[in-house]
């Protein structure tokens, strides 16, 4: 973290793979391997994804950081595959290699981002629903927000448990993953700079948050959890953590939808101020590419 930190929030990136802690906590899941280059971070994803990420860091363009990638796919006996490319990043690549990569939109793996004044103050009319919600809820419980503490930790993972539980079918997809890393935060909450809040209704745990700033700017949303057969609760807990915490950064990071319908629409829903576009690069040539 000591050596990784500086580089992430020095390069303005505003992706969630940006993050230390999105590499700290989903490393088992992805199998990521992360090396130092120079002045650059090269993040490798092994298991069943085999890809790289764009190199992080540096003042010129990675040329040379490129080519150590595409010589470390090549040892590894790999098809080369880059994942998570920006638009600049594209760019960057069309530059120093005109004629080499192919390029594909990732659309379930874009991630949303929004204005953090917009989640905090709910403004205007395209937000009237998200505030009829909101006091819907403030008016029909018995509620009340804290902050995330280490006191607090074993209600947030009882939430996790009971989330979980009532998860059926295709909803379970990738559950026990996301447990592990839950659990990992949790663990490394201060070291990690994690910070979050947690609602209570009639003084039970009923949802609770968790992100990490990315750099001076940008916050990201890591997890967020709310138990059904509450109106609103998701409303909720999304506004308190905005209003007590994000008031000073300009945009707010909440992942991507991975292409499940209802997250895309709930997501719309809160009208992001942008959509970060991510690419997948291969090699012209390379798994049928042209």
């Amino acid at each position: 973290r000591n050596w990784m930190v500086p580089i992430l929030s020095a390069s303005g990136n505003r992706g969630s793979e940006s993050a230390f802690g999105t590499l700290y906590l989903w490393r088992s899941v992805y199998s990521s391997e992360v090396f130092r280059y120079g002045d650059q971070m090269i993040l490798y994803s092994g298991g069943p994804f085999r890809t790289y990420n764009m190199p992080i860091g540096g003042k010129e363009m990675p040329f040379d950081a490129i080519e150590a990638i595409l010589r470390d796919a090549k040892e590894r006996g790999l098809p080369f595959k880059m994942w998570g490319i920006t638009q600049d990043g594209v760019a960057e690549l069309q530059k120093m290699y005109p004629e080499r990569f192919c390029y594909r939109f990732d659309r379930d793996n874009s991630d949303y981002l929004y204005d953090a004044r917009d989640l905090i103050d709910l403004p205007g009319r395209k937000f009237h629903g998200k505030r009829n919600h909101l006091a819907q809820f403030c008016r029909g419980y018995d509620w009340s927000y804290e902050e995330i503490v280490p006191e607090n930790f074993e209600d947030c993972l009882e939430i996790d448990r009971l989330w979980r539980e009532s998860r059926t079918g295709k909803e379970r997809d990738g559950v026990e993953g996301e447990t592990e890393a839950i659990k990992r935060a949790f663990e490394n909450y201060e070291a990690l700079g994690l910070s979050g809040g947690l609602i209570r209704v009639k003084g039970r745990p009923a949802a609770f948050t968790v992100g990490e700033e990315i750099n001076s700017e940008i916050f990201l949303i890591h997890f967020e959890k709310a138990l059904d057969g509450y109106d609103g609760l998701y409303t909720a807990i999304n506004h308190e953590f905005a209003a007590h915490r994000l008031g000073g950064y300009k945009y707010v990071n909440r992942e991507e939808d991975m292409g499940i319908e209802g997250l895309r629409k709930a997501k719309l829903s809160y009208h992001p101020a942008a959509l970060l576009q991510k690419y997948l690069v291969t090699l012209k040539g390379e798994d049928g590419a042209s």
